[in-house]
């Protein structure tokens, strides 16, 4: 068999190389503008035209939610006008160099309001799926714009485009899905179910649900194109969290002076306590021996919500006690939709509690 076929030749590594060094020459020119542009924004701000720093942590800001972003306004147009809907990666190349120059520039007296920076380089993190990097940078913009967000609530976490086109792509569509499928009583329509239920959140607990139900999605996809132990262990991890999702906002359904009864309040506690009638022996599971056995029979059950709280049960205490994955070959891997639908079922049972 002759392999020249399989061969780079000189003509293709050619025309390859020239159009490369071309791409790169532009690459620079834009960034060059960029970077100039915002040289030159902070510098008149600052010593020109000699406006105040920004306070930090911020209080009381000086100047109106536009105002603070002359600065930075020409080199995040430039960019937004032109490149934006391009690449994800490269947008987070470009808002993570002028997050650089500012800190650059900045001395330990003077500050500059870096929201819009923060917030663009969080939303193409988050793009990508890089959500640890993405979440902290769009919390980040939160942080140091929120001395506007009390007099301004359209620039609140969860109202803002930059909050809500992720969890819009990621998460709304995804879980109006599910909860359509499973068409619980009071749930329909399920986006207007879904905003309610959002709107009903914290701060921590939409930011939680957000990360662990896109992060389940992506390593369900990941799983299921190519099967591996370390996959297996991350589904794992994020079942947990979304059980851990779960018992904390049925915490939340429980009043205080019937929390303040125990020193400590778990799943054990917390369903007999709001669901009356519901028995949870024989839900213990230490392996995934152990699984394999239980979940068939529980996912067979017809009785809801007995069925949907029981796997939750079942998921919670096997997932906080152990970090071994598993194959295909078992249960919780096999039928991982379906159990993460009883899963959602039961959010949803909690979330129509009282």
């Amino acid at each position: 068999m002759s392999t020249d076929k399989y061969s780079l030749h000189l003509n293709e590594l050619t025309h390859f190389l020239k159009s490369s060094e071309h791409l790169k020459a532009e690459f620079n020119i834009l960034f060059r503008l960029g970077l100039d542009r915002l040289d030159f924004g902070m510098h008149h701000w600052k010593n020109v035209d000699k406006q105040p720093s920004f306070t930090y942590p911020p209080a009381n800001p000086p100047y109106s939610y536009n105002e603070k972003n002359l600065y930075v306004n020409a080199s995040n147009n430039l960019w937004y006008k032109t490149m934006w809907s391009f690449l994800p990666e490269l947008n987070e190349v470009y808002f993570k160099a002028l997050l650089q120059r500012i800190k650059k520039f900045e001395d330990k007296k003077y500050f500059f309001n870096k929201g819009i920076v923060y917030g663009n380089l969080g939303v193409s993190q988050s793009a990508q799926m890089k959500l640890d990097e993405g979440f902290a940078n769009i919390l980040n913009a939160l942080i140091e714009d929120s001395g506007y967000s009390q007099k301004t609530p359209e620039f609140t976490l969860f109202q803002r485009k930059l909050f809500t086109q992720f969890e819009e792509r990621y998460v709304r569509k995804k879980l109006e899905g599910y909860i359509t499928q499973l068409n619980i009583v009071n749930t329909s329509p399920a986006d207007q179910f879904i905003e309610r239920f959002l709107n009903s959140l914290n701060n921590d607990q939409r930011a939680f649900l957000d990360y662990t139900f896109a992060r389940t999605m992506q390593n369900r996809e990941i799983w299921e194109a190519k099967q591996n132990s370390f996959t297996a262990n991350r589904l794992l991890a994020c079942t947990q969290d979304f059980c851990l999702f779960n018992e904390d906002i049925l915490k939340s359904k429980v009043s205080p002076t019937t929390l303040s009864t125990r020193p400590f309040w778990t799943l054990r506690n917390l369903i007999p306590a709001k669901f009356s009638g519901i028995s949870l022996r024989g839900c213990a599971a230490n392996s995934m021996a152990d699984l394999d056995q239980k979940l068939p029979s529980e996912l067979s059950r017809r009785i809801q919500p007995n069925k949907c709280l029981r796997i939750l049960f079942i998921l919670r205490n096997y997932s906080s006690h152990n970090v071994n994955g598993g194959t295909s070959a078992n249960h919780f891997y096999a039928k991982h939709e379906e159990i993460f639908l009883e899963l959602v079922r039961a959010m949803c049972y909690i979330a129509l509690l009282p």
